[in-house]
């Protein structure tokens, strides 16, 4: 990081895919594997959920259309079993996740048609988080605050 934080700028995150139902949908994840990271996994408000990040080339990717046809290729090759489950979903999100940065110029993303029209196909929403810019704290500051709460 830059000590003029005001050079810092925007940059996607990830894709998260996020699936609601009212069945456990830990057999979708499963079906993965190590091809997806797990952020979530398990019940909520009378429901399932399931939050997952894909894994490609064994990390995280920082490519917004790599992560969107990783999804799409994993999704679409869904068991008979894992589909239904997937149609039995009451919600199903693409949250592409971007840092807003502190520079002025603007950051574009594009998702080709021929993703859009295959995320609309699978039922998928596009949903598009931009978090704010958050410095990351030194060590020394954080035991000075540590220090400093005693």
């Amino acid at each position: 990081m830059t000590s003029d934080n005001h050079s810092i700028a925007a940059s996607f995150l990830n894709l998260d895919l996020e699936l609601e139902a009212s069945t456990d949908l830990a057999v979708i994840a499963e079906s993965f594997g190590g091809r997806v990271y797990i952020l979530y996994s398990g019940e909520v408000g009378g429901g399932f959920r399931l939050s997952i990040e894909p894994v490609i080339d064994g990390s995280l990717s920082g490519d917004p259309v790599a992560c969107t046809e990783y999804f799409l290729l994993l999704i679409e090759g869904l068991s008979s079993e894992h589909k239904a489950l997937w149609r039995s979903c009451t919600s199903k999100t693409f949250d592409y996740g971007f840092d807003g940065g502190l520079e002025e110029s603007p950051l574009h993303t594009n998702i080709r048609p021929d993703h859009l029209a295959r995320m609309a196909n699978l039922g998928l929403e596009l949903r598009i988080t931009i978090y704010p810019f958050r410095a990351a704290e030194s060590e020394d500051e954080s035991d000075a605050n540590a220090d400093n709460k005693m």
